[in-house]
Formats: structure tokens, C-alpha cells, sequence
């Protein structure tokens, strides 16, 4: 499980997140970057790590939890 977090200073809305995890970011009607679910797993992780790779201004942070095993 991870959280995603966006540098709204940063995010220029190109888009391209939507496109590579679109489960995850959407447009809102004003053509602004919206995120739809925060926390993700499974393959809606490895897309965001994608999408990640492919902002062109490294506005998307993945805060990944770390759950410790008992004994």
C-alpha cells in the first residue's frame, strides 16, 4: 500500500498521469488534475510508479507503508 501525493506548485496538469493510471488521477471539469484514490495497491501502485517516471516535472511523490512482521 502506498500514498500519492502531488506538488501542486510543481504539477503543470499536462495529463499524462491520467493516461498512464487512470484509476488513480483524473481531470476535473476545469481541466485541473484531480486524485481519485490516495492510497493504492496492486497494479494501480506499479501504475502510479509509472506515471511517476513520466511526469515531465517530478510533481508525483509515492509514500510507500511499510508494515513490520511480527517475530
Amino acid at each position: 500500500m502506498a500514498d500519492v501525493t502531488i506538488d501542486w506548485d510543481r504539477c503543470i496538469h499536462s495529463g499524462m498521469c491520467t493516461t498512464i493510471a487512470g484509476n488513480v488521477f483524473g481531470m476535473g471539469p476545469d481541466a485541473r488534475l484531480v486524485v481519485l484514490h490516495p492510497t493504492v495497491t496492486g497494479a494501480d501502485l506499479d501504475s502510479v510508479h509509472d506515471a511517476a517516471a513520466c511526469c515531465p516535472v517530478d510533481a508525483i511523490a509515492i509514500a510507500v507503508d511499510v508494515v513490520a512482521a511480527d517475530g
